[in-house]
């Protein structure tokens, strides 16, 4: 009888499992979205005003350390963070079917692990309603706020929590760059809107005194203090990538994401985004100097990129001196494809590049930096070294080609 009653409601019900294929679930047409700005060239907006620099502070400046200067400094940028809740569209499968290994009253060795082994349910694909929540901040007093792009992905209403007033707002979508893992919303402008000003992560030490403010575990506008432990990590298994991260011991947890790193001067110097799960106190952050340079992408909607058709990659020592360079960290051409404005600008295998333009490329995680803006139509002027001659090529970017 209980075989029985086991089996009966085993045929009547089914597993359900959360899955993630990093697929879009909602439309960029969808009301999530604010597409008054959309279709804008980024190359021709003017954003000098549309957030606060703060200046760079001197590196030998005294910052006197008591019990009440983290206090001060999240008094003075509290209400310019914001914790965001958001409904979004998941994709779940529903296991319809039997567990032979389920079956029997009881499990059985031998028998119960080769039970296990024969599918018996279907998975069935569908789309269903989920919560998630995040961090953000205001940088615009028109009502924009930067945060990570994981935060509101796939999300169907965004809902942004000010810190002092508790008030609760509607945001719309201005803009996603899954590239760098940013967005942009936005919320109707409020008379007492409070913005952030940011500040220059390349100007930041190893060893520096940073805190991260933000929503982790929905326990609201939690304050963390630690170090930058180091800059420039590459934490991505994905080579394309054009990202790399700020590493801190400042804890970081889930519902962290998107807000803001601070330095003691209480300007933003980086966007906490992810944590090493099998580690303690190893938190990334998104350096700000990098956001500034996609911020017109996130204003404009578009985050397509330029395709110039060539892959380069850090050279050895060895490869780099017996090309005539001294530089150890110099950025060899590693392949050009054919009928690419690579090969059509004359670009080779083996190149050593020199410069972008005209700024030098010290190494080639800031190569990387120096092309995450660059869209298609971008003109592209490369020093190269080759052969012991320095050579200049110029070329445009083009649309990437659809495989």
């Amino acid at each position: 009888m209980i075989v029985t009653l086991s089996l009966l409601s085993l045929v009547a019900g089914c597993t359900f499992v959360k899955t993630d294929t990093g697929r879009k679930l909602v439309s960029e047409d969808d009301p999530i979205f604010d597409t008054r700005l959309r279709g804008l060239d980024p190359a021709e907006l003017d954003l000098s005003d549309f957030w606060i620099d703060g200046e760079v502070p001197p590196p030998d400046e005294e910052i006197p350390i008591n019990h009440r200067t983290y206090a001060k400094i999240v008094a003075a940028v509290s209400d310019g963070i914001v914790n965001l809740y958001t409904t979004v569209l998941e994709e779940r499968e529903a296991l319809i079917g039997i567990n032979p290994g389920d079956l029997l009253p009881f499990r059985i060795p031998i028998v119960s692990p080769v039970l296990d082994f024969i599918p018996f349910q279907m998975p069935i694909p569908y789309e269903d309603e989920g919560y998630a929540l995040g961090s953000g901040f205001l940088i615009n007093e028109g009502g924009f706020i930067l945060t990570n792009a994981h935060v509101i992905r796939n999300a169907t209403d965004i809902r942004v929590v000010r810190a002092k007033s508790r008030e609760e707002f509607p945001a719309r979508i201005i803009g996603v760059d899954p590239a760098t893992d940013s967005a942009l919303i936005r919320i109707e402008p409020q008379p007492d809107m409070q913005v952030l000003t940011l500040g220059n992560s390349g100007a930041l030490e190893v060893g520096e005194i940073v805190m991260a403010v933000g929503n982790p575990l929905g326990l609201n506008h939690t304050v963390s203090s630690g170090l930058i432990s180091a800059k420039e990590r590459i934490v991505s298994e994905d080579t394309t990538s054009l990202l790399d991260y700020l590493q801190t011991d400042t804890a970081i947890n889930p519902g962290s994401s998107g807000g803001p790193l601070l330095n003691l001067h209480g300007q933003v110097v980086g966007i906490n985004t992810a944590i090493a799960t099998d580690a303690q106190n190893i938190g990334f952050a998104i350096p700000i100097d990098t956001i500034k340079n996609v911020i017109p992408i996130l204003v404009s909607g578009n985050p397509e990129r330029g395709w110039f058709g060539a892959a380069a990659r850090p050279a050895s020592p060895g490869e780099a001196a017996e090309l005539g360079h001294s530089n150890p960290s110099a950025v060899i051409v590693d392949e050009v494809l054919d009928a690419s404005p690579a090969s059509n600008a004359g670009v080779r295998v083996d190149d050593l590049i020199l410069r972008i333009g005209d700024q030098e490329i010290p190494d080639f995680i800031a190569f990387r930096r120096q092309l995450i803006s660059l869209r298609p139509g971008s003109h592209l002027d490369l020093t190269i070294l080759r052969d012991g001659k320095v050579i200049e090529v110029s070329s445009t970017l083009v649309t990437p080609p659809k495989h």
